[in-house]
């Protein structure tokens, strides 16, 4: 089945060649796609799946079939979404990666979220940004994690202190809003919180935040 879907895409996958860089080549900012990062980017958490894979997992996608992919932690890896500026992929039962290509201008060219979320933990979410030839740059340039106060509709210093106490160290979870380039985060505390103390936070806690891409960075949206 595999080798039959992937004559159906020979031509596809020809053109693509044309076009998609080989590993570790220069990308103009913009001609830069979703694909060209998933391919090509020098990452661990993408390491697990070789080049050859990666390929047949676009193939895959693009004749509209989904192909789980053997990955280098013993597991299956599978696309969610592919478009040109936007890709999401299932590495792990528990680890995944949205890639996002940003609007050419002063700010990074690309941007990943990697999360981290399995039975029994509160899922978390690494973002990361790189610029067209995917060198890493410094994250709280283009993106300040908001603190644990951001999350809370506070009305005096009693629950604002209390809060504090509860949740030493939040964990949070971004996802790109659909079809823009906003990012949504999500306090996932509830996870590990004993019910008690999650039912007083929650009484305050809002349901997400918003950041808006202003060409440079990230602002919070209040």
């Amino acid at each position: 089945m595999k080798e039959i879907i992937k004559k159906i895409v020979t031509i596809a996958v020809v053109m693509t060649a044309i076009v998609l860089p080989c590993n570790g080549a220069k990308v103009a900012k913009d001609t830069l796609t979703a694909r060209d990062v998933f391919l090509n980017l020098p990452l661990k958490t993408l390491d697990i799946l070789d080049r050859s894979e990666k390929m047949d997992m676009l193939d895959y996608y693009d004749a509209d079939s989904i192909y789980n992919a053997p990955n280098g932690m013993e597991g299956l890896s599978h696309l969610i979404k592919v478009t040109p500026d936007f890709l999401s992929v299932q590495l792990t039962k528990v680890t995944s990666m949205q890639i996002l290509i940003l609007p050419p201008g002063k700010g990074p060219a690309a941007m990943t979220l990697y999360t981290i979320d399995s039975d029994g933990e509160a899922a978390d979410t690494e973002v990361s940004f790189f610029d067209s030839h995917f060198n890493e740059l410094e994250r709280k340039k283009y993106l300040q994690y908001p603190d644990i106060l951001d999350f809370f509709n506070i009305p005096d210093k009693e629950v604002r202190n209390k809060i504090e106490d509860l949740v030493p160290f939040p964990t949070i979870e971004f996802q790109v809003v659909p079809g823009s380039t906003d990012l949504r985060a999500v306090l996932t505390v509830g996870e590990y919180m004993g019910k008690e103390d999650y039912d007083f936070i929650k009484k305050y806690m809002k349901e997400s935040l918003l950041y808006r891409y202003n060409g440079k960075s990230y602002r919070l949206v209040k």
